[in-house]
């Protein structure tokens, strides 16, 4: 920025040559000139008179300073949460009932043979073939009659006889347990109170002694006299205009580290000190400066909206200076809203609160008349 600064001055110096106005008389090299115009003062000679009078001198007031404890933090109570106790214990439980187990008692039997009649016995009389050599006619003369005895027919069948007739038994059979590890408390969960003692600070107070007081002191007659002479330039070469030295860094935008309520152009006190320090005692040292003051603001809200917060935020500063005694003519004012952006945080773009707070500055720069 610099470098463009310095080659503007170069050709404004080239192009003010082709005009016949003048350079710099003896400039030093790497520095910097702003052409001024010249003020005119009129020559005034006047006498002036005072009167005697009473002035009055304050006498400051008269302070001791004294130690004084107070309490910075009161005192209060923390409750600590303590923990239960456990302890292990073996318990044994019953996982399958006892049962009366039944056993079978087989049948026993035994082969034999059982003896069934197939025909009873029996007795009869029973015809014998006739006698041989039997010649009589009578029937029944010649007959063979025997009583015959059969004894009865049997048959033996195989069969199966019975021991022992079948059954049970019954048998009582255990039941089956099983040893589970559990934890019970042996100590239950409590709070404790703990109490948290009150801070307190050594201050240093100072108390008034002796109020101020008023001395007065009398005061002669002066008869003074002023002289203000006209400042005699040659007009005929700078009509009006002559080149003052100034630092190049002037001429950039420089950072006025002052910062705003939220959406509000009000300056606060420590605003003030920051203009006092970096801008109004500049602008008393050099009364022949001009200045521009621009605002800026992040993305954030319309652009309508912060073009205008720029603009009343740039001119707040204005007015503070011109209420400090600083002519309203040498001060410019611009806002720039958000068009003017030192980062990537444009609308839309996620960012910090960090990055957004370096597109919400103010600046000033020195003018060229």
């Amino acid at each position: 920025m610099r470098l463009s600064i310095l080659f503007g001055l170069f050709t404004c110096f080239t192009t003010l040559n082709l005009f016949a106005q003048e350079y710099p008389e003896n400039p030093e090299p790497g520095a910097c000139y702003i052409r001024c115009p010249i003020e005119e003062v009129s020559e005034v000679e006047s006498v002036v008179v005072t009167p005697t009078y009473w002035q009055y001198k304050v006498v400051p007031a008269v302070y001791k300073t004294v130690e004084e404890r107070i309490l910075v933090k009161e005192a209060s109570k923390r409750f600590e949460y303590v923990p239960a106790v456990y302890k292990e214990v073996y318990d044994t439980i019953l996982i399958e009932e006892p049962i009366n187990k039944i056993s079978l008692v087989p049948v026993q039997t035994l082969d034999t043979f059982e003896v069934f009649t197939v025909e009873p016995a029996y007795a009869g009389f029973e015809r014998r073939p006739l006698l041989d050599g039997c010649t009589s006619p009578i029937p029944g003369d010649c007959d063979v009659l025997c009583y015959v005895v059969h004894e009865a027919v049997t048959k033996n069948i195989p069969v199966k006889k019975l021991v022992s007739p079948p059954g049970y038994n019954s048998t009582l059979q255990q039941g089956r347990f099983r040893t589970v590890k559990r934890q019970v408390i042996a100590t239950p969960a409590t709070t404790r109170e703990i109490e948290i003692p009150a801070e307190y600070a050594i201050i240093q107070k100072r108390v008034l002694v002796k109020d101020e007081t008023v001395d007065s002191v009398k005061v002669e007659p002066v008869v003074r006299e002023e002289v203000f002479l006209v400042n005699s330039r040659n007009r005929a070469s700078n009509e009006g205009f002559e080149w003052r030295k100034i630092e190049c860094s002037l001429l950039d935008f420089n950072l006025l580290p002052i910062y705003y309520g939220l959406n509000s152009d009000v300056l606060n006190s420590e605003a003030k000190t920051v203009i006092n320090e970096k801008l109004l005692e500049l602008m008393i040292k050099r009364p022949e400066i001009k200045v521009e003051i621009s605002s800026h603001t992040d993305s954030r809200s319309s652009d309508e909206f912060n073009l205008d917060l720029s603009q009343r935020r740039a001119k707040s500063v204005v007015d503070y200076l011109v209420s400090k005694g600083i002519k309203r003519s040498r001060l410019v004012y611009r806002g720039y809203g958000e068009s003017r952006l030192v980062n990537h945080c444009s609308n839309g773009v996620n960012c910090s609160e960090a990055q957004h707070a370096q597109n919400r500055r103010t600046e000033f720069r020195v003018l060229p008349h």
